[in-house]
């Protein structure tokens, strides 16, 4: 791989140590985009295409996963999206290396049956990232942020090649990213969480960004979703992070967000992570946000939330993803555990009305930071690419991802 060279200024790597020693690494991987299970893509951000032409119908047998054995890039990994981003028909894997280290964001091509390879470009550094269609021509791009680096606009050719866009959107020290229709204009616009306040920047729709000078927030958001949760027909947005509580702003259909007034968490408590969707089948969205603890906020339909009083591991967390994991119909929880000491992945299933049970299945146990969840070898099943990067290590060192096989089977 053609390493990037990537220094952080001591001023700045001495601010980051501060800020972030004894703490989790910070991650949100695929946080901004809200699940539903009968409309997996019903707020535009295609993270995962399908490539089933039935419906599956699961085979006998208890949830297990498998370690493929494959040991994927050693680039302190934040973040991962997947979808068919070389038109294969197959699901890849973009994920984003970032803070410190040489080693720059990759591409991972899979083969189809769940074998990965890395594509080799030069795609910078990264904290947080989303695919989707940003300039309308039908396949997916990279919208990616970044501790030390400015937010960037990655365009796909179609078949995987990256081109880098040349916009420098907001400034350093984003940690995450949500896309979606802010504006109501048929293109995905982009919520940038942020280390002081969030910014919102609408699409022209040829994957052009222009900064509409909302500063959203006072204090570190690490987490964003967007999804309508009080069901007026447009996308909301869900913030977590540190120093002050989760909080609920809501789009006046323009793009325009105001605070709703609610404060979801205590407000002192470190949150990594946060998701949207449907746990509790009742067509609204719902919210699982991970950190110390790891929480269930469900939504009454209005875009109010009510703590669910369940606390997801009592480990702290760094992200969590949402799939139909055991094939019943409902969303399930794979949590990236990310602490020194014990550090072993967590999936918890649903049982349809958003209460949850631990698996206690063996996972992952290399400190993950970012999750990604689809069929990764074509069986039907819904397997796990994980990315690892443990907070400390030296600037050449770093952990291999890792992906993970459901074993459950499904029947054509």
């Amino acid at each position: 791989m053609q390493h990037i060279q990537h220094r952080v200024d001591k001023p700045i790597l001495q601010h980051v140590m501060t800020l972030l020693a004894g703490l989790l690494l910070i991650s949100a991987c695929g946080s901004g985009q809200p699940v539903v299970p009968t409309e997996p893509e019903a707020t535009a951000v295609v993270a995962a295409k399908s490539t089933s032409t039935s419906t599956p119908e699961l085979a006998t047998g208890p949830l297990s996963f498998e370690d493929s054995g494959q040991r994927l890039g050693i680039g302190r990994s934040r973040d991962v999206s997947i979808g068919d981003l070389d038109g294969d028909d197959d699901l890849d894997a973009f994920v984003a290396n970032g803070i410190l280290g040489e080693v720059g964001s990759a591409l991972w091509q899979n083969d189809g049956q769940g074998i990965f390879t890395i594509k080799e470009q030069e795609l910078g550094h990264g904290n947080g990232l989303e695919l989707g269609d940003l300039d309308g021509d039908g396949d997916l791009d990279v919208f990616i942020v970044g501790w030390v680096e400015v937010g960037r606009v990655w365009l796909n050719d179609g078949s995987g090649i990256f081109l880098d866009s040349e916009q420098s959107l907001g400034s350093v020290g984003g940690w995450d990213v949500a896309l979606g229709d802010i504006d109501g204009d048929g293109d995905l616009d982009a919520y940038i969480a942020h280390e002081n306040e969030d910014t919102v920047w609408l699409n022209d729709g040829s994957g052009i960004f222009s900064d509409t000078g909302q500063r959203i927030g006072t204090t570190y958001t690490t987490a964003a979703g967007l999804g309508d949760v009080d069901g007026d027909g447009d996308l909301d947005a869900v913030t977590a992070g540190w120093g002050e509580p989760a909080r609920v702003w809501l789009n006046d259909g323009s793009g325009s967000f105001t605070d709703s007034g609610q404060t979801l968490t205590p407000g002192f408590i470190h949150i990594h992570g946060m998701i949207l969707g449907d746990v509790t089948g009742d067509g609204v969205l719902d919210a699982i946000m991970t950190g110390a603890p790891n929480q269930v906020w469900f939504n009454d339909g209005s875009g109010m939330f009510i703590d669910s009083e369940q606390s997801l591991s009592k480990f702290p967390t760094d992200t969590v993803a949402l799939k139909d994991l055991d094939g019943d119909g409902d969303l399930d929880a794979y949590l990236a555990v990310g602490t020194s000491g014990r550090a072993q992945d967590e999936i918890w299933l649903n049982d349809g009305q958003g209460q949850f049970v631990e698996s206690e299945i063996p996972l992952s146990t290399g400190f993950s930071s970012g999750i990604g969840l689809g069929d990764l070898d074509g069986d039907g099943d819904i397997d796990a690419f994980i990315t690892h990067g443990e907070l400390g290590l030296a600037y050449d060192g770093g952990l291999p991802n890792e992906v993970w096989l459901n074993m459950m089977r499904y029947r054509p």
